[in-house]
């Protein structure tokens, strides 16, 4: 699990990089969404090992990314929003994503 942290700097630079053309960075904040779904479901699976830093950090994780999917799907579901909604999304998708890669970055501290 030490070497989460590396992959996802590779893909947060990488993302970052792309968002200078827009389109690419949308893109490629989905491929860093999935490999970060796969991080975390490897968390889950080894959760007993983790530090309790990390499990505290990694529940918050869990449960603010749970609310804002919720929070989205209401937005989405009234048609409120519009083009400020996918902008909404990309900074609290990315948000996420940082926090996603500060955990592991303890993780690869511990």
């Amino acid at each position: 699990m030490k070497h989460f942290y590396d992959i996802n700097k590779l893909l947060i630079l990488i993302t970052s990089f792309l968002y200078l053309t827009f389109w690419g960075g949308i893109m490629a904040q989905i491929v860093l969404g999935l490999v970060q779904i796969l991080m975390s479901i490897t968390l889950i699976v080894h959760f007993k090992a983790l530090s309790k830093l990390v499990k505290k950090l990694f529940k918050s994780y869990v449960i603010t990314t749970a609310s804002f999917i919720v929070l989205f799907r209401i937005i989405g579901h009234f048609g409120i929003g519009g083009f400020q909604f996918i902008f909404l999304w990309l900074f609290v998708s990315m948000g996420l994503a940082l926090f996603h890669f500060y955990i592991t970055y303890k993780i690869k501290l511990s």
